[in-house]
């Protein structure tokens, strides 16, 4: 035989806990016992135990202000196992209430029958035990957290929970400066483009009124003076380098040792032709007509600088009739648009004024959009921390339980009724009563006992 004993506590100032395990082992069987003790005048005494054996387990648990709730399982023979939920009432102890009863059993090792049985009445006492020690937990549970809370924190719960309205409070406010200040950003931002955009206007518009059709040409004369001169240089530039090339690059003369640039080519062979040119005197056939070469050469010379001179003016002489011309388009163009423009001037004023109205308005509307929904908030803040209160609690705990309840009792009614209708059909393989239910299935094998396995038929 072999016993062994276990103890232990735990304390602790606001409860204490002490707990026993007991082992014993006869020969054939070990028995096991656990007791747990807890005593604490913050919360409530109470006692858990749980003790198996061979054919047998039992677990409780008792409290000198709620009472006894247990459970045990037992098997009664080989063929046979019960189990119950019960309870003890403070006015009965020594009496065993029944909650829920349930027991199987296989009949001719052929059949394995269920029956259960239940006290609804059980139930709804238990239920309405405990809705009405609801105010008892929610007080010691307060107890407690205000204890440590003041300890870890300096300050109580209903400090802490003022602290945290005014955070939430001051958090709104914020939000409600940033969100007008973003508003009037915006309003800002479209009243400046509105002004802008009319100013812009009016300029153009003073621009074309007062501008010179005729000085606009002088400018665009110069404009093209100007760009002529820069394409000359520009040409000047880029042709420079083959300047370069045709003068300073010396090559052979074929059949002479002398090296020559191309440009010294060029001009020796032009040169030539010119002394031919200048010695060569011939009369036209038919006609008293000399052509003297060296006239001829001379002439040249006189003339190509003066026809480049006169054809630069006649491109000035065209360039600037085409100006003139344009600017003579240009000035019906620039009456066209002062005619336009008393026109559309007033328009331009006219949209301007909505839409610095049009931004005003709305963005007022969404200030006063923002601080309606504000002082709303801060309302209901206010509202949930006035109505917060344990009697609330306490109260909204016993509602909610009593919903609970409500919807179980008749969850329950309802499974009940489905079932008896649907018993009328599977009798007497299922019977089911006002608090109970018999259910009878057939094996398709051979089972004597729970404690060996079934054997084929």
């Amino acid at each position: 035989m072999l016993r062994l004993n276990g103890n232990g506590k735990l304390i602790h100032r606001d409860g204490n806990m002490n707990w026993q395990y007991v082992l014993d082992r006869p020969l054939r069987e070990s028995r096991h016992t656990l007791d747990v003790d807890i005593t604490s005048r913050m919360f409530t005494d109470a006692n858990v135990r749980c003790a198996s054996r061979k054919d047998s387990i039992t677990a409780s648990v008792w409290s000198p202000s709620a009472g006894f709730l247990g459970i045990h399982l037992q098997r009664r023979s080989s063929s046979q196992l019960q189990g119950k939920v019960f309870s003890r009432y403070l006015s009965t102890p020594g009496q065993d209430v029944n909650i829920l009863t349930a027991k199987a059993s296989l009949r001719n090792s052929d059949k394995l029958v269920l029956q259960t049985s239940w006290s609804w009445d059980s139930v709804n006492n238990l239920i309405m035990g405990f809705k009405d020690r609801i105010p008892l937990m929610t007080n010691a549970l307060t107890k407690f957290l205000n204890k440590y809370h003041t300890l870890h924190f300096g300050f109580d719960l209903n400090r802490g929970s003022v602290k945290l309205r005014n955070a939430v409070l001051n958090l709104i406010e914020k939000i409600h400066r940033e969100v007008q200040a973003l508003i009037s950003v915006m309003r800002d931002s479209v009243q400046t483009a509105a002004d802008r955009g009319k100013n812009a206007y009016l300029e153009a518009s003073e621009i074309l009124r007062f501008t010179n059709m005729v000085n606009l040409t002088d400018i665009l004369m110069d404009e093209v003076r100007d760009g002529l001169k820069h394409t000359w240089h520009s040409t000047e530039v880029l042709l420079s380098p083959v300047r370069d090339f045709l003068e300073n690059k010396n090559f052979s003369v074929p059949g002479s040792g002398e090296k020559m640039s191309i440009m010294e080519m060029f001009s020796s062979v032009m040169k030539g032709i010119s002394e031919k040119i200048r010695w060569t005197a011939f009369t036209i056939p038919g006609s008293d007509v000399v052509l003297d070469g060296n006239k001829i050469m001379e002439t040249v010379k006189r003339d190509v600088p003066a026809m480049l001179h006169h054809i630069m003016e006649f491109f000035q002489r065209t360039l600037k009739d085409v100006l003139q011309l344009l600017a003579k388009k240009a000035e019906h163009l620039r009456v066209y648009i002062e005619d336009q423009n008393l026109k559309v001037s007033p328009l331009v004023q006219l949209v301007h004024r909505n839409v610095r109205t049009f931004s005003r308005q709305h963005t007022d509307q969404a200030q006063t959009f923002v601080s309606a929904y504000k002082d709303l908030v801060q309302f209901k803040v206010h509202e949930a921390y006035s109505a917060f209160s344990m009697e609330r609690v306490n109260s909204a705990t016993k509602g909610f339980i009593s919903t609970l309840q409500s919807n179980l009792s008749q969850t329950v009614s309802e499974s009940l009724n489905v079932m008896k209708t649907a018993s009328q059909s599977t009798a007497p393989y299922i019977r089911v009563g006002k608090e109970k239910l018999d259910v009878e299935v057939p094996l398709p094998f051979l089972w004597k006992s729970f404690s060996e396995w079934p054997t084929l038929l």
